[in-house]
């Protein structure tokens, strides 16, 4: 909304109340000349585009410059009845909670597996990684074919070597993508206002200060790496470089 002053107004104007916080905002400040419609001449004033609403609860104009853009696009909404959480914790949380299921849905969709065989894919819920728990008990204790099956298939017969594929193929896939979700998260713990946490989504690219030594070590076998590894990202977050899963 356009409004006009005849003296230059401030960017960020902020009135504590009972019930919250009023915030006035203003950008495009602009001095302008303007006709004198009750005689000749012109006057100076000031333009901008300016947006009003009540925040609930305490705010500082501090808090506000710091993420100007943001509030300026995001805070009229509650004047309008959308329903936008302005809690900066909250953002936080829902921004957890958010890349906690993504990481679980990748998880458990799982990993396309290159065998003797031919590709095969093979989901990872909780109860298949138990299950592939126990066929490297078996593999260790000398079996040398395993009954297993991919997904919607029935159960067959799979080599010592074709077994143990798919578990280092599992493993490394739900070790990965369980070392970048924990990037993200320390990513989201070190976001000091709310249009950081705009830029985390599940495969986005982490930024170098976030990658933890243990992604590093993954992204560095991904880079040189072999069949089974390169596979086991495929379907998943990829790399701390950021593929969508």
């Amino acid at each position: 909304m356009k409004e006009r002053y005849l003296l230059k107004p401030a960017e960020v104007d902020v009135f504590p109340l009972k019930s919250g916080t009023d915030v006035i905002l203003r950008k495009n400040i602009a001095e302008i000349s303007v006709k004198n419609e009750e005689g000749a001449g012109t006057y100076t004033a000031w333009e901008c585009e300016e947006v009003q609403f009540r925040y609930p609860g305490t705010i500082t104009e501090e808090e506000i410059s710091t993420d100007f853009e943001y509030w300026f696009e995001n805070g009229p909404k509650v004047s309008k009845g959308e329903d936008v959480d302005l809690s900066f914790e909250q953002m936080r949380n829902e921004k957890y909670a958010e890349v906690s299921a993504a990481c679980e849905k990748t998880i458990y969709t799982g990993v396309d597996v290159t065998l003797s065989t031919g590709l095969e894919h093979f989901s990872l819920t909780e109860k298949d990684q138990i299950n592939l728990f126990g066929k490297q008990a078996q593999l260790a204790a000398g079996a040398e074919k395993l009954e297993y099956h991919q997904d919607k298939q029935p159960c067959k017969y799979y080599s010592a070597a074709d077994m143990q594929k798919i578990i280092d193929a599992a493993f490394f896939y739900v070790s990965y993508n369980t070392t970048y979700c924990n990037a993200l998260n320390m990513w989201i713990k070190a976001a000091t206002k709310p249009s950081d946490l705009e830029e985390i989504h599940w495969g986005t690219t982490i930024p170098e200060e976030h990658r933890n030594e243990v992604l590093l070590d993954y992204m560095e076998i991904m880079a040189g790496g072999s069949a089974e590894d390169t596979e086991a990202t495929e379907n998943g977050a990829s790399s701390g470089e950021g593929t969508t899963a």
